[in-house]
């Protein structure tokens, strides 16, 4: 009788919480789903990052795309770890962010062009000649340094993460900066309103 009782009361229990119970299970969920594709990420971003050091490196055609590597030197040279401050927004910067941003497209869209300005001719010889896709519609400096400070901004996360490795502090704050991404919080907001009016 006793562990009848004790079922019942138990079963009452959930009932009478499940709202509780299901805000539980959806931010548990959300945390584990974040935390993989944080794991994901970190593991993904440690070559990109050495692929911006190779860039810049000195090499027999490094002629080719090793131009303006100044922009980034002083990040390159860095060696010390970075701050879990300094992850979180290199983890937004790298994966929260597109290039060119919403705000540099629509800046420069019908934006008059430089006379005789080319794009491709510009950044010859640049490291900005590996990502030609993001420079597609350029046709003027200015709208080209907007995206040169775009990518450059992208490289130091990139390079900032490559530094905190694969440690607890860059899980976290990727984990942080990807359940912080606006679409995610409204996702989040919306799933937990649906289940306190239900």
């Amino acid at each position: 009788m006793r562990g009848g009782s004790t079922l019942a009361i138990l079963a009452s229990s959930l009932v009478h919480h499940w709202r509780f119970l299901a805000v539980l299970a959806i931010v548990g969920a959300g945390v584990y789903v974040a935390t993989t594709i944080s794991d994901t990420q970190g593991r993904g971003d440690l070559p990109r990052g050495y692929a911006v050091r190779m860039t810049c490196e000195n090499d027999p055609e490094s002629y080719l795309w090793s131009g303006e590597c100044d922009r980034c030197a002083a990040d390159i040279a860095r060696t010390d770890k970075p701050s879990f401050l300094e992850l979180y927004l290199a983890f937004v910067a790298a994966h929260h962010s597109h290039i060119p941003s919403p705000a540099t497209q629509r800046r420069y869209a019908g934006a008059p062009c430089a006379p005789g300005y080319d794009v491709g001719t510009a950044l010859k010889g640049t490291r900005f000649v590996l990502e030609p896709d993001r420079f597609k519609g350029v046709c003027s400096p200015q709208h080209a340094e907007a995206i040169k400070k775009e990518i450059d901004a992208r490289d130091r996360a990139l390079l900032a993460i490559e530094r905190g490795g694969l440690s607890y502090s860059a899980l976290v704050a990727g984990t942080l900066a990807n359940l912080t991404e606006p679409l995610v919080i409204l996702g989040a907001c919306a799933l937990l309103l649906a289940v306190w009016i239900l």
